[in-house]
């Protein structure tokens, strides 16, 4: 199942994909702002992957790649995905220096949540950043979260967030009134 938006192509992650994660995961650049121990030794990319492609076999969704409309190189990822041994939804997404700062994540995330509202019928979804990462925390805000400190799996030092489908649905009606 494959989804696309204005200028991206969404695929779900495929063992393919290995090479490319290996690629995002090992530079110190592109995962300074994850909440996690990065950059990854190719074990912990293995295992990561590993993850990815269980969470798709257990749930039917999970974490997609990003291929712009125009080319078939991978661009980043996007996906919502369960957080382990919680109720909680999040929405994750990453993108390589070279297409960063044209509002792609943006787009990538709205599309995700309209995806995982419309089409998996998910109550709420959340989302985490870093304070510091102004850009993650600007675009979960665009997409409608706002700060929600029941979305604790990460630790204390995050900014989190969430927005529940009738909240984003109405900002979305009033968006398309408002012609924006």
């Amino acid at each position: 199942m494959d989804l696309i938006s204005s200028r991206l192509r969404f695929r779900p992650m495929e063992e393919q994909d290995r090479r490319f994660m290996q690629r995002f995961l090992s530079d110190g650049e592109l995962t300074r702002w994850l909440p996690v121990d990065y950059p990854c030794p190719i074990e912990q990319v293995h295992l990561h992957v590993d993850r990815r492609l269980e969470h798709w076999d257990q749930y039917g969704f999970g974490t997609f790649v990003l291929e712009e409309l125009h080319g078939r190189e991978p661009v980043g990822y996007c996906g919502l995905e369960h957080v382990v041994e919680s109720p909680f939804i999040d929405l994750r997404y990453g993108l390589i220096q070279t297409v960063q700062g044209r509002g792609l994540a943006f787009e990538a995330a709205m599309r995700l949540v309209l995806y995982g509202f419309q089409g998996l019928q998910l109550p709420r979804i959340y989302g985490a950043a870093m304070p510091e990462n102004r850009a993650s925390v600007a675009v979960l805000t665009k997409v409608g979260m706002r700060p929600d400190k029941r979305f604790d799996c990460y630790g204390s030092n995050l900014f989190t967030a969430s927005v529940d489908r009738a909240t984003f649905e109405q900002a979305i009606l009033a968006g398309v009134e408002q012609g924006t």
